[in-house]
């Protein structure tokens, strides 16, 4: 009986530990919000519908609708070393959202309690009220892409998505690069339209690039990279 009673008492202690080493979601205010990511830079997740993000949305947020059927595939693509500060409207599918990015493996994510509504209603600063955001982008195929490369000397081949902030970050370098490399071609790819085409290249977050030289794959990269250390390897 003893080591019966030796034995529950030790698995639950057990248990207790596990549960208090999983990972969670974790509430944040606006205010407090407002103040962390300037400590703690990370990925800012809008998860509202397009219509509410083109009447304003927070500055440098990256955007996924929790209602799209392919929401959890999306989310997917967030890189996974980065802490996602997740909001909506009032907080309620930010918390669900932020839900799923922890079942998927997320290992930092908040949620915004109040959301975009509590964050207006503090003054706080919002971008593009009135601009209508366009996320259609050319389709490609895998015989597009092997066509490119067989054919030319110099190929780089990047995958974003259009609401993905270190995509977007990187368009200003990318643009700079082709001013000074003008030879290499260059095939900027949404996985949003070309999912089979990323699973064929094996991409598992955005940004991913790959560079060609003479067919041969030189270099790969995921993340936001500076003009610098994207030349460095290009060389």
């Amino acid at each position: 009986m003893k080591r019966l009673l030796i034995y529950v008492t030790t698995l639950c202690f057990l248990n207790s530990c596990l549960s208090s080493n999983e990972k969670k979601v974790l509430d944040i205010s606006a205010v407090d919000f407002s103040s962390k990511i300037n400590t703690n830079a990370g990925i800012i997740l809008d998860v509202r519908t397009i219509d509410e993000i083109n009447n304003g949305h927070i500055e440098n947020a990256s955007f996924i609708d929790f209602y799209d059927e392919n929401f959890k595939e999306k989310a997917a693509w967030i890189n996974k070393d980065l802490p996602v500060y997740v909001y909506c409207h009032a907080g309620g599918r930010s918390k669900k959202a932020a839900e799923i990015l922890i079942d998927l493996g997320q290992k930092e994510v908040y949620n915004i309690v109040g959301g975009y509504s509590d964050w207006i209603e503090k003054g706080y600063k919002v971008v593009n009220q009135g601009k209508e955001l366009s996320f259609t982008s050319k389709k490609y195929s895998k015989d597009d892409i092997e066509k490119v490369i067989n054919q030319n000397e110099k190929v780089l081949l990047v995958f974003k998505t259009p609401w993905c902030l270190p995509c977007k970050k990187l368009k200003p370098v990318l643009d700079t690069l082709l001013i000074q490399y003008p030879d290499l071609n260059f095939i900027d790819i949404n996985m949003d339209v070309n999912k089979s085409l990323a699973s064929h290249f094996r991409v598992l977050s955005v940004p991913t690039m790959f560079y060609y030289h003479d067919k041969s794959l030189e270099f790969t990269h995921n993340g936001f990279i500076e003009l610098k250390d994207l030349l460095t390897q290009l060389k």
